[in-house]
């Protein structure tokens, strides 16, 4: 069922959290937002947010003993999108539909280099990251829209008895908060709404916006599904609108409403992949299996901020720069056996160990990763007072088996 915006305008409730969807889409132009359908949707877990700040200080004046003025400082953002690990099972052969476009995005922005061409998507660090993307919190009154966004960590959690999950998380360029207004006059041949005294708070220049119709469901023709509008000018109560001149947009007879922009019918994918299928292979053990109770993959980009340029109050073109060393850390927990000694002296002799994984049946779509050269530190025996000696090999680092080889971490959707 269609939203009905007249309803959420008039509702005297606060706002939902179960009201809360996600949308990304890549950026043709860094730091503009990028109109999104439907499909660029994608289911998330609770947690997500974007935190846009403004911080300041006292300003340092002397004029007697009580404060009168700030310093303002650079604008700040920040976001968090934790997700299931989603794959279309349906597909009958490895391609880029298993994957939400959302997803694969990410996974771009997070490792760089993406390779199309042997099925599935598959994810290195081969190239450095060169692309930024809009991020859409939709609620029930609000939307926050986000800009200039890219991924700085990705955290991959496998573990034995839980949900698998990826956790993304970066900045960006700003965050814009778009709500709704009414409209009681006709805006026709123009590009400016006039709203109800003071409904223009709720809106920000470059916003995404769409008409809706007095019926509270109804797209005007002005804005229809895929088509919204961009806010170029708030002046008080009035919206000036970019595009062709207003067609539908009479509330003169019957209200209209001014509402942030979202899509129609979005789609996306809900198949969670969790542990209970897969597989976790360690090299060094050859073919015997060992029971891994928990696998952790940290990889972080270390992005520049490019936070400095005199002039800009928040994040400036590009907005980041590669300036740090992509880093991958591996965290993972076994119990104490035979095999497990081996493992443990051979770290104690600075060896690589070589790690896969297969999330999901491996005789239909899944999730498949390998890091074939990690250095643990020695990690030490803890005997609690009862039940199996888990082993926690924590905080070790994978890194490329040869020069640009750019294989420290290699993820691919099988």
């Amino acid at each position: 069922m269609a939203k009905d915006y007249a309803s959420l305008y008039s509702s005297q409730n606060d706002s939902s959290a179960l009201e809360q969807r996600w949308y990304i889409k890549e950026e043709t132009t860094r730091g503009t937002l990028e109109p999104f359908t439907g499909s660029d949707f994608l289911y998330t877990q609770s947690g997500g947010s974007i935190e846009f700040t403004q911080p300041f200080e006292p300003s340092p004046h002397r004029s007697g003993r009580h404060q009168n003025n700030i310093i303002k400082q650079k604008k700040t953002e920040s976001w968090t999108l934790p997700l299931f690990i989603n794959i279309d099972e349906t597909q009958g052969v490895a391609s880029e539909a298993e994957v939400d476009d959302g997803v694969q995005t990410l996974w771009k922005s997070l490792l760089g280099n993406e390779d199309l061409t042997t099925g599935g998507p598959t994810y290195t660090s081969l190239t450095a990251p060169d692309l930024t993307f809009s991020l859409y919190e939709v609620g029930d009154r609000y939307s926050n829209q986000a800009r200039g966004c890219f991924v700085q960590d990705g955290t991959l959690n496998l573990p034995g008895d839980g949900q698998a999950n990826i956790e993304f998380s970066g900045n960006g360029k700003d965050a814009l908060l778009i709500g709704i207004g009414q409209s009681n006059v006709d805006n026709s041949g123009g590009n400016t709404i006039t709203l109800e005294t003071d409904d223009g708070k709720q809106f920000e220049v470059d916003g995404l916006v769409m008409i809706i119709m007095s019926d509270g469901t109804t797209r005007s023709t002005d804005t229809p599904d895929g088509s919204p509008r961009t806010i170029t000018n708030v002046n008080g109560d009035v919206i000036t609108v970019d595009g062709a001149a207003l067609t539908d947009a009479d509330g003169s007879a019957t209200p209209i409403y001014l509402v942030y922009y979202e899509p129609e019918t979005p789609t996306g994918i809900d198949n969670p992949i969790v542990g209970l299928r897969g597989n976790i292979r360690i090299a060094s053990f050859g073919a015997v299996h060992q029971c891994v109770r928990d696998l952790t993959i940290a990889m972080t980009n270390n992005h520049e901020l490019v936070d400095y340029c005199f002039g800009t109050d928040s994040l400036d073109s590009p907005f980041y720069v590669p300036g740090d060393r992509f880093t991958a850390n591996v965290n993972m927990t076994l119990n104490l056996n035979k095999a497990v000694i081996e493992l443990l002296r051979g770290v104690k002799q600075f060896e690589a160990q070589d790690v896969e994984f297969e999330l999901g049946d491996n005789t239909s779509r899944h999730l498949f990763g390998k890091m074939p050269k990690i250095f643990f530190p020695i990690p030490p025996i803890t005997v609690p007072e009862s039940g199996s000696i888990p082993i926690e090999f924590s905080d070790g680092l994978a890194l490329q088996t040869a020069l640009d080889a750019a294989d420290e971490v290699t993820i691919e959707y099988r």
